[in-house]
């Protein structure tokens, strides 16, 4: 609990301390879960394989390189958690309970997944999607160093994600970092373009990368990001 701490005294120390300290955090989440997803992937044969076609490198570099800017924005937000933080706009909690922890992790999974899909709803829309959204959609066949290509509007929405939370409930340290870590997880199951549990109705949960794939291909629905209740309740489901 003590380098928490110490992280988040260093984060609130000075807006160039808190953009430094996201960037690394952020581009190491990036590049490390991007990186084993994709080697993974590699090493993994054509069994599970979604679209069986090989990826451009020249798609991998635009992925990236568009994935670096993303990083650069969700850097950019941090400075505004970090003058919300120093003018006590906020509150963080440094002690840790895990029983708090816990329910927190499940109130910010939950929020993150309304919140992708309110967002991932709107980027669909034709004007949008059109000028803002259209980059994502570049990967027509997802990898996983897909999952931060974006514009740097869309960025922005969907970084916004942690302020509403912020700005409402004053959450632990532990269980604010669990939001783009598990956000991250969730992004490169979505898009690995490996379905690893075929026999499962096509709403589970655990096919995810199997309904995203889906939505790179025909774009029309299948808006949600981990799990499937808000493309069910709103009726954007997707069916092969």
């Amino acid at each position: 609990m003590l380098i928490t701490i110490e992280l988040l005294d260093f984060f609130s120390e000075s807006p160039i301390q808190a953009f430094a300290l996201t960037l690394l955090f952020f581009s190491f989440l990036y590049f490390f879960c991007a990186g084993l997803a994709f080697l993974i992937s590699r090493s993994g044969g054509l069994r599970f394989k979604i679209n069986p076609s090989r990826y451009s490198l020249n798609q991998i570099a635009k992925e990236i390189q568009y994935s670096l800017i993303s990083i650069l924005i969700f850097s950019g937000q941090a400075i505004l958690i970090q003058q919300a933080f120093v003018y006590r706009l906020v509150e963080i909690k440094l002690e840790f309970s895990f029983i708090t922890f816990l329910a927190e992790v499940i109130v910010l999974f939950f929020w993150n997944e309304l919140h992708f899909y309110c967002v991932h709803w709107l980027l669909h829309r034709k004007w949008w999607f059109k000028n803002v959204h259209f980059i994502h959609h570049q990967s027509h066949q997802p990898t996983p160093f897909s999952i931060y290509s974006f514009s740097w509007v869309e960025a922005f929405l969907l970084g916004s994600v942690i302020f509403p939370p912020l700005f409402s409930h004053s959450f632990q340290v532990a269980s604010l970092l669990s939001l783009p870590i598990l956000s991250i997880l969730h992004n490169v199951v979505g898009h690995c373009d490996y379905d690893f549990f075929p026999n499962k109705k096509i709403n589970h949960w655990l096919r995810a990368s199997y309904r995203h794939s889906l939505h790179h291909s025909k774009v029309s629905g299948n808006f949600g990001f981990q799990l499937s209740v808000f493309d069910r309740i709103f009726k954007t489901n997707i069916n092969p």
